[in-house]
């Protein structure tokens, strides 16, 4: 009898086991996989194909935003469509009513890589160094409460000098739209 209840609990350890290895498995392939969402344009934008098809530089965009963003593109000098020496890649909220995120982009060979201010923060970002400079008034309350986060974020990439600018996000969430940057 011994030997019976003994192969019976160690029967219903290896069952239990392998009910919750079942279970890991179907939450973890229930999780959401990082994918590229098809980005939404705003008003009359150009989009990025159209955009990398006319500039000198390489165009990184972020792969880690969310789906409801809108983006809109500026290009610089305004109204040029033959030359565009830099864009502004405006990701709004879903109701296109505030900017979360601004990205300024332009070719790195004619722009020299500093810090904005001494305080600045220097930071890795895709093996880039990278800096970044806090709002002045940042914590305080503007509007309806709403506090002011963020700052300036900038660094060079492949040939392009990116400057990422927030007031709604935090430093940690530009961080991690910068990482995304392809």
């Amino acid at each position: 009898m011994g030997i019976l209840n003994k192969n019976s609990q160690t029967g219903d350890i290896c069952l239990i086991k392998y009910i919750w290895y079942i279970l890991l498995t179907l939450f973890i392939l229930s999780l959401p996989l990082p994918t590229q969402a098809e980005i939404m344009y705003n008003l009359d934008s150009l989009t990025i194909s159209e955009i990398k098809d006319r500039v000198h530089f390489k165009v990184f965009t972020p792969r880690n935003v969310p789906e409801d963003w809108t983006l809109e593109i500026k290009t610089y000098p305004f109204g040029e469509e033959d030359f565009i020496s830099k864009i502004r890649l405006h990701y709004m909220d879903s109701n296109d009513t505030y900017m979360i995120i601004g990205i300024e982009e332009r070719r790195a060979a004619t722009i020299k890589m500093e810090k904005l201010k001494p305080s600045a923060e220097k930071l890795d970002i895709n093996g880039n160094v990278g800096y970044f400079q806090p709002w002045v008034n940042s914590g305080e309350k503007v509007g309806k409460g709403k506090i002011i986060t963020g700052g300036i974020l900038s660094w060079r990439q492949e040939g392009t000098l990116i400057k990422m600018d927030s007031s709604i996000l935090k430093k940690e969430e530009m961080l991690e739209i910068a990482r995304s940057m392809r």
